[in-house]
């Protein structure tokens, strides 16, 4: 009997231990301050001939990471970039994310470059 009970005080400890850690290594979206905004540039290079600018082709792939931020103009291009303002700004690890993905993600022969971001008030 002291076995069963100890076996079960072990699992539910256990079980404890990772639902907490499970918990704590979960990404949670983070904005910045209300009127602020966040504006992305970034551009994109295809291997193959491709029917859509491959930077909008990038932008689709990666604008999951700003769903619970408002996009207030873009994706626009500009001078052979392309620009998207959204607001309220991106929170540090959100915009790591979004950032990341701009530069890392490779899709249909697609690699994007020139990433940077800017933060403004209003």
């Amino acid at each position: 009997m002291r076995a069963v009970l100890a076996a079960l005080v072990l699992a539910a400890a256990l079980l404890g231990g990772v639902y907490g850690l499970a918990g704590s290594m979960k990404f949670h979206t983070d904005t910045g301050a209300s009127g602020s905004r966040t504006t992305v540039t970034f551009d994109a290079d295809v291997r193959t001939t491709v029917a859509e600018d491959p930077a909008l082709t990038l932008w689709k792939e990666c604008r999951s990471h700003v769903n619970h931020v408002r996009i207030v103009s873009g994706p626009v291009e500009s001078a052979g970039r392309w620009t998207v303002v959204v607001e309220p700004a991106l929170g540090t690890h959100t915009e790591r994310r979004l950032i990341g993905c701009l530069r890392d993600l490779t899709v249909d022969g697609i690699t994007g470059h020139d990433v940077d971001s800017r933060h403004s008030q209003g």
